[in-house]
C-alpha cells in the first residue's frame, strides 16, 4: 500500500512540476510564434503599400482590387528618373535652382543654355540631364525579390489561403481638400487562430482596450477613416 501511495505521490509531483513548467513555457512559445508570424504579415502589408503607392502614381488612384494590383505589379510600368550632372555650389549660391536650369535646358537653345552657364564644355552638352524612363514595375519596386511575390500579395501568411481585406475611399480634410486613402488588414484570428486560444484571447482583449484608433485586433496598413499617410498600426 505504501508503495502505491508513494508512486501516486511521485506522479502527482511530476505532474504538478510539468504543469508549472508549461504555465511558464506556453506564453514564451506563444510570443515567439506570434513574433514570427507578425513579421511575415507585416512584410506582406508593406509590399501591398509599396504596390498601392506606385499604382496611384501611375493611375491617379488606389485600387480596391487585388486582381488589378497584382496585374500592375506583374505587367505594369513605372516612371524612373535618369539623372546626369548637378549644379555647382556657385550656381546654387547665385540663385540657380534645378527647376530653373531644366526649364532653360529643355528649350534646346544652346545659346541660351551657354548664356546661363549651363553648358558642359568638356562633354559638349548641357550640364544637366533628367530623363523619364518607363521600367517594369516589379523590377523597380521589388528588386532581387522572387517573382512569386506578386501573386502572393493578396494572401495572409499563415492564413491557410485567407486574403487580406482591402478597400479605398476619398476623405475630405478640414479645409475641404479631398484625400485618397486605402486600407489593407487582417485580424489576428486569421493567422494566429490555431495557437493557444486563451493566450490569443488575452492578446486580442489587450488591443481592444487600447484608447484611440489603434485598437484594431489585427494588423493593418492605411485607413479608410483617417488620412494617416498609409501608416501601419505596428509603426
Amino acid at each position: 500500500m505504501k508503495v502505491v501511495l508513494r508512486a501516486i505521490l511521485i506522479a502527482a509531483i511530476l505532474l504538478l512540476g510539468f504543469l508549472c513548467w508549461r504555465s511558464i513555457q506556453a506564453p514564451i512559445e506563444f510570443q515567439r510564434e506570434v513574433a514570427k508570424r507578425e513579421k511575415a504579415v507585416i512584410q506582406r502589408l508593406i509590399d501591398i503599400r509599396t504596390s498601392q503607392v506606385a499604382f496611384r502614381d501611375v493611375n491617379g488612384r488606389y485600387t480596391a482590387s487585388f486582381d488589378s494590383l497584382v496585374d500592375f505589379v506583374k505587367n505594369g510600368k513605372v516612371v524612373t528618373l535618369s539623372r546626369y550632372g548637378d549644379l555647382t555650389e556657385e550656381q546654387l549660391e547665385s540663385g540657380m535652382t534645378e527647376e530653373k536650369a531644366m526649364q532653360i535646358i529643355r528649350t534646346g537653345n544652346e545659346k541660351a543654355i551657354r548664356a546661363a552657364g549651363l553648358w558642359d564644355e568638356e562633354n559638349n552638352r548641357p550640364q544637366l540631364r533628367r530623363d523619364s524612363i518607363y521600367a517594369p514595375a516589379f523590377e523597380v519596386l521589388f528588386p532581387n525579390r522572387p517573382k512569386t511575390l506578386a501573386d502572393s500579395l493578396p494572401y495572409v501568411p499563415y492564413g491557410n489561403g485567407a486574403k487580406f481585406e482591402m478597400g479605398t475611399a476619398v476623405l475630405e480634410t478640414a479645409s475641404g481638400y479631398p484625400v485618397q486613402v486605402f486600407e489593407a488588414k487582417t485580424p489576428y484570428t486569421t493567422f494566429l487562430g490555431d495557437l493557444d486560444k486563451k493566450l490569443l484571447g488575452q492578446k486580442i482583449q489587450e488591443v481592444l482596450d487600447r484608447p484611440g484608433d489603434r485598437n484594431y485586433p489585427g494588423l493593418k496598413v492605411g485607413s479608410l477613416t483617417v488620412a494617416n499617410n498609409n501608416a501601419g498600426n505596428w509603426e
